[in-house]
């Protein structure tokens, strides 16, 4: 039996889809993607960056102060200003982003920069309920996660940043699920963001930060793909694995034959791209990230840290380290478009910077600036603490490894004395759920334009996001000043956290 276009049975997916279909994991760990990209967006707010996104927009498509209730706008957080959607969509995006701090799908995607920001903005404007949203969400997380999973390491490797280019298909499923539409406009929604997809990988090769904002505009492509479908605007239906379609622009093939795998064969089958939905939840793969530092880094500081903790380790006693990580993690952006190395001799994503910073620390600070940047590699610390860190780092071996999974390192640590100290991970420990993440977010508060108390109120309003009748209580509660305490501390919190626009 001939399959029906991936498109067509997407997009009956994601018009089908209600709350009472998801299993209650699914409906918490979106709550949980909410919370995270809210918290991150929120603390990130001031960067010079999020501020350049809110300013571009506030100049082009403001709309006014904010006005509660079903509209044409949507708010841009922690400000409070109406703009219109997409811009909404982008400058929220723009603050998920920038910091690194985000979720991750199999390292080089990053659904929740573009998912969420279109997801809320969408339901502001629409005024659907909390229910309407989580479902929407996971439609989207469940879109971008499926088109994207075997086919993401190929996509760099022809010169596409992956993030930007699946991302943009799950902004347009959340989009159109928020929109009432059906599965034959949805599924045009899916085609034409299939159509407006790209953003290259050399801003990344060369370190320009143009991805600051890659995964932002597309977000704000994917919710005017939707929006366009709503006005009967139609893509073609092959357009993923169609001769001429998605897959063949961004993997080289339209058959499923790759051009990289983190494990595993160079094929992938189409097929799976669809098989058990609804059954199947590829949400729940989806890891998060506290540390400003790309993905692989993640678990390799969060390993290192509770190595130091268990066996006490100092820095200054440690002989040498060694990493082993996916092969593809050491190479990253993309093995054929390789990055030259810091000004301390890291690679993108300064690993062995990390692992030595983290050892030497005992953890990492989570509001520190993005370390990625190969222009900023440890400017903000001490010099006795950065002249530690280059002793150890010096020491630090980093191997990549065919076969081991993403997000999965093993760190052997041999100190001087002869003992020698390993620790290892299986690839799903930031798999988590809603109370965990929660509960690491906490570290985020001393950074955040509002104060814990209306923080706390966030957080139980996205607990309780299926039951709401609105987002507006939800998006009220990322401005600053609103319900909160004392208005003095609330304004020198604001001023140190938050640059005016």
């Amino acid at each position: 039996m001939t399959r029906a276009p991936l498109a067509v049975t997407l997009g009956a997916f994601v018009a089908g889809l209600r709350l009472p279909d998801l299993p209650p994991a699914v409906v918490d760990k979106a709550k949980a993607l909410v919370n995270h990209a809210l918290t991150v967006a929120m603390a990130c707010a001031g960067t010079e960056r999020a501020v350049a996104a809110r300013s571009a927009v506030l100049g082009a498509e403001a709309l006014g102060p904010r006005r509660p209730g079903r509209g044409q706008g949507a708010t841009l957080w922690v400000d409070g200003t109406r703009v219109t959607r997409v811009g909404a969509t982008f400058a929220n995006g723009v603050a998920v982003a920038v910091n690194n701090q985000c979720d991750s799908y199999h390292m080089l995607t990053h659904p929740g920069v573009l998912i969420i920001p279109a997801g809320i903005a969408t339901a502001e404007g629409e005024g659907n309920t909390g229910a309407e949203l989580i479902a929407a969400l996971v439609a989207g997380y469940e879109v971008q996660c499926r088109v994207a999973r075997d086919f993401i390491p190929s996509t760099p490797a022809h010169g596409f940043r992956a993030s930007p280019v699946y991302g943009i298909l799950g902004a347009a499923a959340t989009t159109a699920k928020l929109l009432g539409l059906d599965a034959t406009a949805t599924t045009h929604a899916i085609a034409l963001a299939a159509s407006f997809a790209g953003s290259l990988i050399e801003g990344q090769r060369t370190g320009a930060r143009d991805a600051d904002f890659a995964e932002a505009q597309a977000a704000r492509n994917g919710v005017w793909a939707a929006t366009l479908a709503a006005q009967g605007f139609q893509g073609a239906a092959t357009a993923l694995e169609g001769e001429g379609g998605f897959y063949h622009a961004f993997t080289g093939s339209h058959r499923g034959e790759l051009t990289y795998a983190y494990t595993g064969p160079l094929e992938a089958d189409l097929d799976e791209v669809v098989a058990d939905l609804g059954k199947r939840w590829e949400v729940l793969d989806v890891k998060f990230k506290i540390y400003p530092t790309p993905g692989f880094n993640q678990p390799v500081v969060w390993l290192a840290s509770e190595m130091t903790a268990r066996h006490r380790l100092i820095a200054e006693e440690i002989e040498r380290v060694r990493l082993e990580m996916n092969y593809l993690e050491t190479l990253y952006p993309s093995p054929r478009f390789p990055r030259p190395p810091a000004s301390d001799g890291s690679g993108f994503g300064r690993t062995a910077y990390m692992v030595a910073a983290t050892l030497v620390k005992g953890d990492y600070p989570v509001l520190e600036r993005n370390v990625e940047d190969p222009r900023d590699p440890g400017a903000e610390i001490a010099a006795d603490e950065a002249a530690r860190i280059a002793a150890l780092q010096r020491r630090v071996e980093v191997l990549g490894v065919m076969g081991r999974p993403n997000f999965a390192p093993r760190l052997t640590v041999e100190m001087k004395d002869g003992r020698r100290f390993v620790g290892e991970y299986g690839g799903r420990e930031l798999m988590w759920d809603f109370a965990r993440d929660a509960r690491e977010l906490r570290r985020f508060v001393p950074g955040l334009p509002i104060s814990e108390g209306q923080y706390d109120r966030l957080v139980s309003t996205i607990a309780a996001l299926d039951a709401a009748p609105s987002v507006d209580p939800l998006v009220s509660l990322t401005l600053r000043g609103s319900e909160s305490a004392p208005a003095a501390a609330r304004d020198d919190r604001s001023a140190a956290a938050l640059p005016p626009t």
